[in-house]
């Protein structure tokens, strides 16, 4: 069937002997992909009560003549829809062939409906909360240098449930928290460890803070290498240039003196909250029932 420029078409299923297509629900779905010769190639198929009439309709404006429709190759074979997914094209909606794709969470706001990023970004907060990585670095900075663009003396919030992850990628954060004029609180959900520890511990003194459930752990970076001898040599000082970094940052960050973090960080180390705090990784515990 030549579809190109119609509006729309009716058969009597009962007239053609030779139509095979399926009985529809009343309403309309979305038929993807067609290959049609109009300037739109969505099509609307409504079906009547009993099943025995079909209408084909498109988008265009214009109508034309249509082939004979004795022979309706094109609707065969058709998908049954529900009937919501039949009005998915009515209302505006298009259908996924297979279920709906995940959708964000949105919050109802006066200027319309809004993501839950979007909704916590306005209320400065950000969260970390998977492996960092450059891509999570640059989201999180892209996030750090906006708010501190919007506002230079409000405060920003990050919160915390992180396993670790590139140590380039941490201090890269650290180092634009520390650059930004608004005062950076960092709050621990669940676990900072490894690299997640030293970014809670960077946050403004006196803001950083933690859940009565949240382990903290700390420990030496870790790192591979390979190649050939210089270059293993390399790269082991590069690691071992790291460690010394990171136990003087935590030194400062704390208060302990660095041969005490260096026994700390030595092998995994997990701190409670309570400890935590007394350690100076943190300086507070957010209060909860248990």
């Amino acid at each position: 069937i030549h579809l190109s420029n119609l509006r729309a078409w009716s058969v009597d299923m009962a007239a053609s002997s030779s139509f095979s297509g399926p009985s529809l629900s009343p309403g309309f779905a979305l038929l993807s992909p067609l290959k049609l010769n109009a300037p739109c190639l969505l099509c609307a198929v409504k079906g009547s009560p009993n099943g025995r009439k079909l209408s084909v309709s498109t988008c265009s404006g214009t109508s034309s003549s249509l082939a004979s429709p004795t022979s309706p190759p094109l609707l065969s074979g058709l998908p049954s829809f529900s009937s919501s997914a039949l009005r998915a094209h009515e209302d505006g909606i298009v259908v996924a062939k297979k279920g709906a794709p995940p959708i964000m969470p949105t919050v109802l706001s006066p200027a319309g409906p809004l993501d839950l990023s979007s909704v916590l970004l306005r209320n400065r907060i950000i969260f970390v909360g998977q492996m960092v990585n450059s891509q999570v670095a640059q989201r999180v900075i892209s996030q750090l240098m906006t708010l501190a663009a919007i506002d230079e003396e409000e405060d920003i919030k990050i919160y915390i449930n992180c396993p670790g992850g590139s140590t380039y990628s941490i201090l890269a954060i650290y180092d634009c928290m520390s650059w930004i004029k608004p005062k950076v609180s960092t709050v621990c959900f669940g676990m900072a460890a490894s690299q997640g520890a030293l970014l809670l511990a960077g946050g403004e003194k006196g803001k950083r803070l933690a859940m009565p459930n949240a382990r903290i752990m700390i420990h030496q970076p870790q790192g591979g290498c390979g190649g050939t001898m210089e270059d293993v040599r390399r790269q082991v000082n590069e690691v071992i240039a790291s460690r010394d970094k990171i136990d003087k940052m935590y030194a400062a960050f704390t208060g302990q003196p660095l041969e005490r973090v260096q026994l700390f960080t030595d092998r995994d180390h997990f701190f409670s909250a309570a400890e935590a705090m007394d350690f100076g990784l943190i300086d507070g515990l957010l209060e909860t029932k248990y």
